[in-house]
């Protein structure tokens, strides 16, 4: 057996259809380098897809460009197990984490005065309440997606793509473990610690927002 497993034995090659991804990787593996094209067109608008909702807009087509490069340099590894395109959303899910733990590396200037209007307003209101369940009855549409960037742009690379996948895409705990190459535990103990992270993140941004108020009385 060779060191993309079954994949690549004679028995498989022979029933690849085609056309199909497992016939045009193994034109791949056989030095038809060219053939990848096919891969990079049939995939490149869902990969897209997955970034956008990982990455500012203005990087994603630069990032899905370097995932097909991870992709290709990591061809050999594929074994064929799992369907490609499953194979190709781990790479694309890692590289977007990737892209966030060199991001993290550049300091976070704040803040206050990139939220809107109405966010800033929904804050102040916020700070003057001190029953959870009214602060959530008080929360807007918008509030919560500014907020919730906000808190975001503040974890860690893999927690921010953890939360992404598993609160916002709402996919599974054993999908997210995956596609992050975790276990499904570590899954679960990792998104337990985010949301205690951005919980405080954003208890913070209301104490910094309550401050200046009794300042001034």
């Amino acid at each position: 057996m060779n060191s993309d497993g079954a994949a690549g034995s004679p028995g498989r090659s022979a029933l690849a259809e085609p056309g199909s991804d497992r016939a045009i990787i193994e034109r791949v593996r056989h030095g038809d380098i060219n053939a990848f094209a096919d891969l990079l067109t049939r995939y490149r608008a869902w990969v897209f897809v997955i970034v956008l909702k990982h990455v500012p807009a203005d990087r994603a087509e630069e990032l899905a460009h370097d995932i097909f490069v991870e992709a290709y340099k990591a061809l050999p590894t594929y074994r064929g197990t799992a369907e490609f395109r499953h194979w190709l959303a781990g790479i694309t899910v890692r590289q977007c984490f990737t892209f966030w733990r060199r991001a993290s590396r550049q300091p976070v200037c704040c803040v206050l005065n990139d939220l809107s209007n109405e966010t800033q307003t929904w804050l102040d209101r916020a700070s003057r309440t001190e029953s959870q369940e009214l602060f959530d009855r008080q929360t807007s549409r918008q509030a919560t997606r500014e907020l919730l960037a906000y808190a975001l742009e503040r974890l860690s690379a893999e927690d921010r793509t953890l939360v992404t996948l598993l609160h916002l895409e709402e996919r599974p705990v054993r999908e997210v473990a995956r596609l992050m190459a975790w276990s499904p535990i570590n899954v679960k103990v990792r998104a337990y610690r985010a949301r205690q992270r951005m919980r405080r993140i954003i208890g913070q941004l209301l104490k910094h927002e309550e401050e200046p108020r009794r300042e001034t009385q």
